[in-house]
């Protein structure tokens, strides 16, 4: 019997182990590195041109550009709907690039290079040095991996004699790409990279760089059958284009070279080629060693002089181009990448860009690394993690919470992190946040419930087993909030503590340093519990923080640069502008909706609703509360450079939040009360005063009464 147990767990384990990999998105970057040939303008010297003029400030880094094209072919096998789909969810990613990275910008369009070795035929020693001499006849173009790149956007090709001074032109330059720092080819194609690995939903590389090493163009290839109606999952495709994305523009260990010391740049100095970026510790683990990163690492660990560590995976002995899973789960820069919802820009990645040396990193976005905070110089290691009082890694294989505390966890493995076990979320059915979620008769599934660890029971003796399950949270203060089990009242939680609540039997753990992080205090804050029959439990509130209320508001856009203003044009920009705005607010992409009417201007009315599709973050608590107040710091314009559009403007014209305040729903009902009163007795005055015309002046003429323009307000469902 022993046996056969055992045997069922190691089945079970490995089930799990590979249904877990199946859905989660794995990067085979380093291993498309191989297959790419780059091309240079020039050989890349230690010593490279100044970046930035000797009296010129930081401000002279602009927005970073990228521009997509598209090169999807007839062998795309996807709707146009899809495709359309997939353009939106690049521009997102383009966008949250600008609004994040910036670069110094060269004059002029963007002109790729063309490489030497394959239009020419031979070159000259002198007096010409290595200028082209005759041209290969059977030249047929650039590529970049497989992609062939259109000729209007690259230079020319020109050839030489031995004694000449002005060459012969074969090829004129091409066009180039107007308002473009990053030229990124999409293609779409089921490849056999695709088939080879069915977890694989998309690939990169870069394939051009520009005199100081900065990637100039590069290739994203989507898997067709990722892009189907059946598997398509838009925030699935925007985590995995951001991931690759950073992976073109410097995150690629093939750069690691290339990246530049310009830590004297601001005093006129040139940049200069680091000296080492890498290097192995004590452990043969190859880590980051650059001070931007160092910095950040030991902020992070709470120890100083440590390097930020490498995925080992498949590079015993070379650096790859992502993070160690040990050490960044829940990194966007991981092989292999967790769901949307758990997976961030982390600010050690955020630091390799700094360190990179073509970029200025904004220090206003917002980052976040859980996983590992303040656990020390020795978290990660294999020798370590089978220590599961630090709450990161575990042992067995009990169910309990993923450390974001969004979702349920099964303790598992997989073969990235060297036979340590963490807490997986669940395939299905374990996302607290999920209205449509069931489980044990206490749990409650809602947009503001969170795992937690409990062996709570109701009218019998606790079960031994502390596992996870999910509660209602309301956040009192930062790390400071309150739990609510079924049927229960709101029970205070100090971080870190066990506690007990009236009516069950047995604990909740409350944890520390992951929820309410960033709280700001609320009006009001108040929730009311409304139960349906049956297993699902779910809470409808009345919180300053709304999950089911919506937020209102109406924008007006403004741009600098005259446009035909098609139904597709000014789709594209109010995609746009909803990015940038949920960027400024700190909040998701999904969480903004807007409907566009045919005969308004560029206006629109915006919606803010959390929904099934649109999981909360760690941070969602003040999510809502970000968006209303974003126009109350004295700045009611937001103001960013688009690629497409040139300078455009956002300016808040007005906003109707019914669903945040009691306060001020009670107000607006008051209000709305004595308006339609008044408007009433206006009606009937104009009615009486109607007739008395009528009767004494016998005027043929008649004035309609006026209709009220005043309705009352909606009660929003969830007050109901």
């Amino acid at each position: 019997m022993t046996v056969s147990f055992s045997m069922f767990q190691i089945y079970r384990l490995v089930w799990l182990s590979f249904m877990t990999s199946m859905c989660l998105s794995a990067c085979i970057h380093d291993s498309v590195l191989q297959e790419t040939p780059v091309v240079s303008s020039n050989i890349i010297s230690s010593r490279v041109p100044r970046l930035f003029p000797r009296s010129t400030s930081s401000d002279y880094f602009q927005p970073l550009r990228v521009t997509p094209w598209y090169l999807l072919g007839e062998n795309a096998f996807i709707s146009q709907g899809q495709i359309r789909q997939l353009k939106i969810a690049l521009q997102e990613v383009t966008q949250m690039l600008s609004s994040t990275l910036s670069v110094h910008r060269s004059e002029g369009s963007l002109l790729l290079n063309r490489d030497i070795s394959r239009f020419c035929r031979s070159v000259w020693r002198a007096p010409n040095d290595n200028k082209c001499a005759y041209m290969q006849t059977s030249y047929q173009g650039e590529k970049c991996l497989d992609v062939t790149i259109p000729d209007f956007h690259l230079q020319g090709v020109k050839v030489w004699s031995d004694l000449e001074k002005e060459p012969r032109t074969v090829i004129e330059d091409g066009a180039g790409v107007p308002d473009t720092d990053f030229l990124l080819y999409v293609q779409v194609a089921q490849t056999q990279k695709c088939a080879a690995q069915p977890s694989v939903i998309a690939y990169a590389s870069y394939c051009q760089q520009d005199p100081t090493g900065r990637p100039l163009a590069g290739v994203i290839v989507f898997c067709t059958d990722h892009l189907r109606e059946e598997e398509y999952n838009q925030r699935h495709i925007i985590q995995v284009a951001l991931h690759e994305l950073l992976h073109t523009l410097g995150f690629s260990s093939s750069l690691y070279a290339s990246w530049l010391d310009c830590s004297l740049a601001e005093y006129g100095e040139a940049c200069s080629s680091r000296t080492r970026v890498t290097n192995t510790d004590e452990n043969g683990q190859f880590r980051i060693y650059t001070p931007t990163v160092m910095q950040k690492m030991g902020e992070h660990l709470g120890v100083e002089g440590v390097g930020a560590p490498l995925e080992n995976k498949g590079f015993p002995n070379l650096a790859s181009s992502h993070w160690e899973s040990r050490f960044f789960q829940g990194s966007i820069m991981t092989a292999l990448l967790s769901p949307p919802h758990l997976t961030h820009l982390d600010p050690i990645t955020l630091a390799a860009f700094t360190d990179m040396g073509w970029y200025k990193v904004n220090a206003t976005i917002k980052s976040q690394l859980m996983w590992g905070k303040g656990a020390g110089r020795y978290f990660g290691l294999p020798t370590t993690c089978q220590d599961s009082s630090t709450g990161f890694f575990c042992t067995g294989s009990k169910l309990g919470c993923h450390h974001l505390h969004l979702d349920k966890g099964n303790c598992s493995t997989d073969s990235y992190l060297e036979g340590c076990h963490i807490y997986s979320p669940l395939i299905h059915g374990g996302e607290c946040w999920r209205h449509q979620n069931s489980g044990d008769p206490d749990e409650i599934f809602h947009a503001q419930s969170r795992c937690f660890y409990s062996n709570l029971t109701k009218g019998a003796s606790p079960n031994q087993e502390f596992r996870g399950r999910c509660y209602l949270h309301q956040c009192l203060g930062e790390n400071h909030f309150q739990v609510k089990v079924h049927e229960s009242e709101w029970t205070d939680c100090p971080a870190g503590a066990w506690i007990q609540v009236a009516g069950y039997e047995g604990f909740i753990q409350c944890p520390s340093g992951c929820l309410c992080l960033g709280f700001q205090t609320p009006h009001v804050a108040t929730l009311t519990p409304t139960y349906v029959t049956g297993q699902i439990t779910t809470v409808k509130e009345n919180n300053v923080y709304p999950t089911e209320g919506i937020v209102q508001f109406r924008v007006q856009v403004e741009v600098s640069q005259r446009h035909k203003w098609t139904s597709e044009i000014k789709s594209f920009l109010l995609d746009e502008v909803l990015g940038v705005i949920a960027q400024k607010a700190g909040v998701q992409r999904c969480f903004l909706q807007s409907h566009m009417k045919e005969d308004l201007d560029l206006s629109f009315a915006i919606v803010g609703k959390w929904s099934t599709d649109c999981p909360p973050t760690p941070e969602a608590d003040t999510a809502a509360f970000s968006l209303l107040t974003l126009n109350q710091d004295g700045a009611p314009y937001i103001i960013y450079n688009s690629s497409y559009f040139s300078t455009v403007s956002i300016r808040f014209i007005d906003s109707d939040p019914p669903a945040l305040y009691v306060s001020h729903m009670l107000y607006s009902y008051v209000i709305g009360g004595g308006c339609c009163a008044v408007c009433g007795a206006a009606i009937i005055f104009a009615l009486f005063w109607y007739k008395l015309r009528r009767q004494f002046l016998r005027v043929g003429s008649s004035y309609p009464p006026e209709t009220s323009n005043h309705e009352r307000p909606q009660i929003p469902a969830d007050l109901v």
